[in-house]
């Protein structure tokens, strides 16, 4: 959003652009939260942010399940102890 200086003389109504910023984080933070529908208006359509967060989540995580182990340089052995030797 575009910071513009306007001038409000009504104290009220100069905070409400803050509150209403503040209380859509947190209903996005408590949709992702409880995985509740968050529906915004973008793009000339309605979207539910929720599902496509968890759409790129399960991405990611595939993705990471798709990577090869990263190999170890040396071999990891377990210490014996004198008794065993």
């Amino acid at each position: 959003m575009a910071n513009k200086q306007v001038n409000i003389k009504d104290p009220d109504l100069a905070k409400v652009g803050v509150a209403l910023e503040r209380a859509a984080a947190k209903a996005r933070q408590l949709g992702f939260d409880t995985n509740t529908p968050v529906y915004v208006y973008r793009n000339g359509q309605i979207v539910d942010i929720v599902k496509e967060h968890r759409t790129t989540q399960s991405k990611k995580k595939t993705i990471a399940k798709k990577r090869a182990p990263r190999k170890t340089t040396a071999p990891h052995r377990k210490a014996q102890s004198k008794k065993t030797r």
